[in-house]
């Protein structure tokens, strides 16, 4: 018995040992990690914006996304402007010029806005040796028909005319002519010397801007955005028109900007505050970015070096942390703050690693999907969680921290005043919870639509969706995507694919459609369409000679031409200045070897039409059809469903989990989180908010924030110190997350309206289920108090 005081002495040490070579531990790992970060990021940041890549592998289609890529360069890496005004010459000028000293600058490559700027060569010069192999669907009819007699007198009439450029050896019939009219023709024109266009009654000049780099690039998008205010401050009566992805990153770069200075800075400034006006100490405000730092530090290297790339929505999704972890550090802190000298962590350490088990068992129930996005935002949460826990747990009772007496004042009064007059009884939580749960399967609605993911302003759109429809253009959302082994089998799949559009227009289908096989027939009909010129070439030439008077050795000379005609390639075509309008159609050869391309359609959007192309592509091999938008909203609807479904199975481990450890008392730790989540469906229900993939999101930080509530609030339950730490770790998440309600960016403000609904119903909740007596809780603090050395 005598030795039992100096042996408790001697394992106390061993202990506070332990515990301080654990610390320097866990320093050198997040040394070694910033060293490993450092070296993967040496080329920068490997991230992926791609929402496919949240696919399974086995459920992307890289060849999609290539087509994806390919139909948008042009939108990414041009711009264009209409401008409407009275004087428009002279407003014309002005804009150009202006525009002019960002290409002297090296802002922008190219503007184009002059009538020579965009001249091309005449293609009388560089397809004059295909024109035999080229014929439209008339043409050939009529050959068909009556040996092409039917044509000699059109062709007299061309020789004659004082307008046509007639050339009686190599195109007596003027086929080069007809063929070209047949190709899609640009809107774009010229007037005054500049390049215009004529729509809806009015007259727009057009100005064409080509990018040095990327639309993402913040100084080119100042300067371009600063020179047309600018010039609508000094032509206010202009009306000027935009299209292009810089102006839409322009605008989304603006508007993240004015909501980082106004929501972003309104929140920190809030948290600030509050944790200032509670703790009376500076210190407390450093020491809580502590563990947030390290955490995030500790996910980011651990995700990356499994993952190799990161998708930006997990960099954005791992914010969530911070409300979450800093759970951890309230808790820890208020106590400490309290209790001052008496502190002891080992009083904390049941409830502050159940809430970090609890929130990793959720998280890692999302490692079990097949979506490897999910999985990689899995990953991150559960290592930036176990990070930032770690941090608190072996740093945080060695630093220094004054405890005011302000800070217990304010915690025993607030615990008083919050005493709920009554208790919520189990039975009463139970049959609310199943009305709710009635009324959200009755009434809630979802939204997956791209708008989503859209932060431009409605303006912008406006004048996006106006300019398309004055230059009657599509951006290339909905195509076929075409493929085949080789480039002639793919003209001749492109060919039948015509064919078969032009029977549907013709059949009242209300599209239209961009087609290589429109420019570039395949081999077997450009040798039928020389075929037929030879038969043109005979009696029909000889008697629009005979009767234009020429002389009759100009038939033989038309004729020899025919001899010497090449076939038409496609990648022959692709060189030319009109081919190079529809290089955005051609996807070459594909990793699987063979040779795709696209045909753009546009038009009519609705059901009927997206069936019967879907049909028209059935009907011909290796052909799908592509609709970008829809496919985004299918994929934001399938991450919806497999987020919803992880969000239920994390629920069931955690009432099980909870079960095991709390018995009867369970339901007061589970009712914070699980009412929480069905206040905030119940309320979108209600009042009409769509259920998506960001506000499931926002559900999942109220479901780890509700959990640590529940928990501090049955393990701690006659605590001021844990009702204060409660507070504080809602009003914090609140401020930090809750105020994205007013982003103007609508997956934001999904978010935000989450989190705002979610984490106050948490704190509303916690006090109608506190247990009346904490007896229990306290006596086995206690006990485990007992032996330990002193922090802080």
């Amino acid at each position: 018995m005598s030795r039992a005081p100096e042996q408790r002495p001697a394992a106390d040490g061993k202990r506070h040992g332990a515990y301080r070579l654990a610390g320097w531990l866990w320093l050198s790992i997040l040394v070694a990690c910033a060293l490993w970060l450092g070296v993967m990021l040496r080329h920068g940041l490997p991230a992926d914006t791609d929402l496919t890549a949240l696919l399974p592998a086995d459920r992307q289609v890289p060849l999609i996304e290539a087509a994806d890529r390919q139909l948008g360069s042009g939108f990414e890496n041009r711009f264009l402007l209409l401008l409407g005004a009275d004087d428009r010459v002279a407003a014309t000028e002005a804009l150009g010029q202006s525009l002019q000293t960002l290409v002297d600058s090296d802002q922008l490559a190219a503007i184009d806005w002059r009538e020579l700027d965009l001249a091309d060569d005449d293609p009388h010069d560089w397809m004059g040796a295909w024109r035999y192999r080229l014929l439209t669907p008339a043409w050939q009819q009529a050959i068909h028909s009556d040996g092409g007699q039917s044509l000699v007198t059109p062709a007299l009439r061309r020789l004659f005319s004082p307008t046509a450029r007639p050339d009686p050896v190599a195109d007596p019939f003027g086929l080069l002519d007809a063929w070209l009219s047949r190709l899609p023709q640009s809107p774009i024109g010229a007037s005054d010397g500049l390049l215009t266009l004529e729509a809806d009654g009015q007259t727009f000049s057009v100005l064409i801007g080509k990018l040095t780099g990327s639309p993402y690039d913040l100084g080119m998008q100042a300067a371009l955005h600063q020179t047309l205010e600018r010039f609508q401050q000094t032509h206010p009566q202009a009306e000027l028109l935009r299209s292009g992805l810089v102006f839409h990153a322009a605008a989304g770069a603006r508007q993240a900007r004015h909501e980082m200075s106004t929501i972003g800075a309104a929140s920190l400034i809030g948290v600030l505050l509050i944790i200032g006006f509670v703790f009376r100490s500076p210190r407390v405000l450093a020491q809580l970015m502590v563990p947030l730092l390290a955490g995030s530090l500790f996910a980011l290297t651990l995700t990356l070096g499994l993952f190799g790339r990161l998708h930006v929505l997990t960099l954005a999704f791992g914010a969530s942390l911070i409300g979450i972890a800093i759970d951890y550090v309230l808790h820890l802190q208020s106590d400490r703050a309290i209790e001052g000298a008496g502190f002891r962590l080992r009083r904390l350490m049941p409830s502050l690693a159940f809430g970090l088990i609890s929130s990793v068992i959720a998280y890692a129930a999302q490692a079990l999907t097949p979506m490897p996005g999910l999985r990689q935002m899995a990953a991150f949460a559960a290592f930036g969680l176990v990070g930032a826990w770690l941090s608190v747990v072996l740093w945080l009772p060695r630093f220094r921290l004054h405890a005011s007496p302000f800070t217990a004042r304010l915690a025993e009064r607030w615990w008083r005043l919050c005493q709920p007059r009554w208790r919520l009884s189990p039975w009463l939580a139970l049959g609310a919870a199943v009305a709710m749960v009635a009324l959200c399967l009755g009434k809630l609605q979802s939204d997956d639509s791209l708008e989503l993911l859209n932060p431009s302003p409605a303006d912008l759109m406006q004048q996006e969706a106006r300019v398309q429809q004055l230059l009657d253009r599509d951006t290339g959302s909905r195509y076929l995507l075409v493929r085949a082994k080789t480039s002639e089998a793919l003209l001749s799949r492109l060919h039948a694919l015509d064919r078969t559009l032009d029977a549907a227009i013709a059949d009242g289908l209300g599209i239209d459609y961009q087609s290589l096989a429109r420019s570039v027939p395949p081999a077997a009909i450009q040798q039928a369409n020389l075929a037929r010129v030879r038969t043109l070439y005979g009696k029909p030439l000889e008697a629009l000679i005979a009767t234009a008077g020429l002389s009759p050795d100009v038939a033989e000379r038309a004729r020899e031409r025919l001899d010497e005609a090449p076939r038409l390639t496609l990648e022959a075509w692709l060189q030319t200045p009109l081919g190079e309008l529809q290089k955005r159609l051609w996807l070459g050869r594909t990793p699987a070897g063979d040779i795709a391309a696209t045909i753009v359609i546009s038009g009519a959007r609705d059901a009927a039409t997206t069936a019967r192309l879907e049909r028209i592509a059935a009907s011909q091999p290796q052909t799908v059809y592509v609709d970008r938008l829809s496919r985004i909203g299918r994929l934001l609807a399938e991450l919806r469903h497999h987020t919803a479904g992880w969000v239920a199975l994390a629920m069931a481990l955690m009432s099980v989990a909870l079960i095991w450890r709390y018995r009867r008392q369970a339901w007061r730790v589970l009712v914070p989180p699980f009412g929480a989540t069905l206040i905030v469906l119940s309320a979108f229900a209600l009042f009409g908010v769509p259920l998506n993939i960001f506000n499931q999101l926002g559900l999942l930080l109220v479901l780890g924030i509700g959990l640590d509530a529940g928990i501090f609030n049955v393990e701690h339950a006659r605590k001021p110190s844990a009702w204060l730490a409660i507070t504080l770790s809602s009003l914090t998440s609140v401020l930090a997350f809750g105020m994205l309600t007013f982003s103007a960016t609508p997956a934001l403000h999904y978010l935000g309206l989450t989190c705002l609904i979610g984490l106050a119903s948490v704190w509303l909740l916690v006090p109608w289920v506190r247990p009346l007596d904490g007896a229990t809780t306290m006596d086995r603090e206690n006990t485990l108090n007992r032996g330990e050395p002193r922090h802080g």
